[in-house]
């Protein structure tokens, strides 16, 4: 399972991606907890775009973090996230369990490795991570 970070802006989401290029390691960048009630799930797969146009040549993924949400989560697959976590396993979270199979999207239940919240020098941060995971 490669490296994951939590990224909470484009910045550190770039700042990521230019950590991963420079190892070639793969990394799954993580949205903040929640983050269809603040940036949206529109925002979230912007923000992963942008990130792939800059450094196509990094081996990422993203993940989009619905937490309990299961209509940010159901979103989050009709607008073609291919990993997201949510939380519970209510029969919401079931049935976006068995949407997510059907669209080739996939349940990510595991935390991430490093959460780039007051971290100063993200890039450099993910590149001890990406070193020390090698």
């Amino acid at each position: 399972m490669p490296a994951s970070v939590v990224v909470h802006d484009l910045a550190q989401a770039l700042a990521s991606a230019r950590a991963a290029s420079a190892t070639g390691a793969p990394l799954t960048l993580r949205s903040a907890h929640g983050v269809g009630r603040s940036l949206g799930v529109g925002g979230w797969m912007a923000l992963a775009a942008a990130t792939r146009d800059s450094a196509p040549e990094a081996r990422l993924t993203f993940c989009i973090d619905c937490a309990d949400h299961v209509g940010d989560a159901h979103a989050a697959i009709a607008a073609g996230a291919r990993r997201l976590a949510l939380e519970g396993d209510g029969p919401g979270a079931r049935r976006i369990a068995r949407l997510a199979a059907a669209e080739g999207a996939e349940l990510d239940r595991e935390p991430a490795d490093l959460d780039l919240a007051f971290i100063h020098d993200p890039e450099a941060a993910v590149a001890r991570l990406l070193q020390s995971s090698a």
